[in-house]
């Protein structure tokens, strides 16, 4: 209903802007000609004849909006459109002459209708063709529009689900654990704090530039564990004691960004919730796939856990 209304205040307004601007053109060109016209006839007749416009201006709408130029029906509607603008213009131009005969109390003239088809049916072609090709111009506005929000919508999806990776890549809590471990770090030595903030920020920088897909060397990820570790040792709280047995094929083999992650949260997060432990970490191929067995003693009560990851990797020389 709103819309609505908003339509039809915008198109009484429109036409009523335009028989004005007629008025005022007739008006000077009978002073120019040196007839002279009175001011209020002329606007009363233009308006009448804008206002018929307003009228009929919805059924145009009503047709354009049934009719629209896009596929697969484009060249079919428009052949359409052009077959009925000249009886649409007919019935307008008898519209008029109508509502003059009304206007003015006198019964039906069919010389007054003769006259009125003759002389407004060819310029109220051109009048519907203008409406139809508004309509159409709107409405690819309208389209452009849709396009445009179902792209930001698309960008938006992407754009979160960039967040959820990025967040899945965060480990918030492996990185509030090693946050609190520097906290007690930060008490007994600054310094020393200090420097494992800037590690541990590039480390978390480290995680969120790696996309998916991408494959960096197995050594690689064994070097983030390494300087996991060497988080968790950091400040002497935690005695953590490190084993890695790899031949170098193996460790130049490359493998997902990440493979390592689920491990290695698994063991910080166990080293830190005690007084440290021991990792041992063995890495060997079968076939076209690695095999990654990480063992850890938590302290001091020396529960063993384990897990084996099955990583497909390829050669680091075909990489």
């Amino acid at each position: 209903m709103k819309r609505l209304l908003l339509f039809a205040a915008c198109d009484v307004a429109v036409w009523a802007i335009t028989g004005i601007f007629a008025t005022s053109e007739f008006y000077r060109r009978s002073i120019v000609i040196g007839g002279g016209s009175d001011w209020n006839e002329v606007l009363c007749v233009q308006l009448v004849t804008a206002l018929n416009w307003a009228l009929f201006t919805p059924l145009i709408v009503f047709l354009a909006e049934r009719l629209p130029l896009r596929p697969p029906h484009r060249a079919r509607n428009l052949l359409f459109v052009i077959a009925i603008v000249p009886p649409l213009a007919v019935i307008r131009a008898a519209w008029g002459s109508l509502m003059v005969n009304y206007g003015e109390g006198e019964p039906i003239s069919a010389a007054l209708l003769t006259l009125s088809l003759r002389i407004r049916t060819h310029r109220y072609i051109a009048i519907l063709g203008a409406i139809f090709f508004l309509c159409y111009l709107v409405q690819a506005q309208r389209e452009a529009a849709r396009r445009e929000r179902q792209r930001v919508r698309a960008q938006t999806l992407l754009a979160r689900m960039g967040l959820e990776e990025l967040r899945s890549r965060l480990q918030p809590q492996f990185a509030v654990r090693m946050l609190r471990h520097i906290g007690g770090v930060l008490r007994e030595d600054p310094r020393a704090a200090e420097t494992l903030i800037v590690t541990l920020g590039g480390m978390l920088r480290r995680s969120m530039g790696r996309c998916n897909g991408e494959r960096v060397p197995l050594a690689d990820e064994l070097e983030h564990l390494d300087r996991c570790l060497d988080l968790c040792r950091a400040g002497g709280r935690l005695a953590v004691h490190a084993r890695y047995v790899a031949d170098d094929d193996v460790l130049a083999c490359r493998v997902p960004a990440h493979a390592l992650q689920p491990a290695i949260e698994s063991v910080v997060l166990d080293l830190t919730s005690g007084s440290g432990g021991s990792v041992e970490v063995r890495c060997k191929r079968e076939s076209a796939d690695t095999h990654v067995d990480v063992c850890w003693n938590v302290a001091p009560d020396g529960a063993a856990r384990s897990t084996t990851l099955r990583i497909r990797c390829e050669e680091g020389a075909a990489a």
